[in-house]
């Protein structure tokens, strides 16, 4: 069995249906491990899940947007007007559409969301993670918070690598890690980011980059098209579609 790691598709199905074609992934045989946030931003959630559930042996991470949107379509986020505009700025809005407005998330989409993960461990000891840990105690510790939401991880390794500091984890094999879109850290970079043993996953396919996919074991990567070109007439998360910045740089 192959395994692979990806994250933060954000709605664009095209991406990911280029990552699987690109790394001939073997949907019966082979195994993905998705760091979280298959939802918000471009047109097409309800067909990334759909294609997810197709995996024999996925491995799915609950990610903060994922979280959002769990939320909503469980009724959670009722009457929590603040986060429920937060959540459709950033992303939800094209959740809703996809699904179509009114209509709740399918049962088998709903479940994929309740039953991910916060966290994974390999047996060969790699930890999985959607937005970091802390360091200083055990992985089941760690608070949703943490594991969903909080840059400190990354931000803390990312200063350690770019200062010539060991970025290595000791208590893990390797650790991978989304949420954290590499040009973040580094504006020219646009494929997965290693510091020590801990890999960045997430180059920005929500906005201007391409979806990444990782062979975990031979560490060869296989990208998208940028993303944006995939849905050149949605603005996404990035406020602009393709086509108009392409107007403006005419102009």
């Amino acid at each position: 069995m192959k395994r692979f790691v990806t994250s933060d598709s954000h709605g664009g199905y095209k991406a990911l249906v280029q990552c699987l074609e690109r790394c001939s992934f073997d949907k019966d045989n082979d195994q993905l491990i998705f760091l979280g946030d298959v939802v918000d931003g471009w047109s097409e959630t309800k067909e990334s899940i759909d294609l997810l559930l197709t995996l024999k042996h996925l491995v799915y991470l609950l990610g903060n947007h994922d979280q959002w949107a769990l939320e909503f379509y469980s009724g959670k986020m009722a009457g929590n007007d603040r986060v429920q505009q937060a959540w459709l700025r950033q992303g939800g809005t094209a959740t809703v559409a996809s699904y179509g407005h009114g209509t709740g998330m399918p049962p088998k989409h709903l479940r994929l969301l309740q039953r991910a993960k916060l966290y994974h461990v390999t047996e060969d000891n790699i930890l999985c993670v959607h937005a970091g840990f802390d360091i200083e105690q055990a992985i089941e510790m760690s608070t949703v918070y943490t594991l969903l939401w909080s840059r400190g991880f990354v931000e803390e390794r990312f200063t350690r690598f770019s200062q010539q500091q060991d970025a290595t984890v000791t208590t893990y094999k390797e650790v991978y890690i989304g949420h954290t879109p590499t040009f973040l850290l580094n504006r020219k970079q646009t494929t997965p980011l290693q510091m020590g043993n801990v890999w960045l996953l997430d180059t920005g396919a929500g906005f201007t980059g391409c979806l990444s996919i990782m062979d975990i074991d031979t560490k060869q990567v296989w990208q998208s098209d940028k993303v944006m070109t995939l849905y050149p007439d949605e603005a996404g998360r990035n406020g602009i579609s393709w086509n108009e910045m392409n107007l403006f740089k005419m102009d």
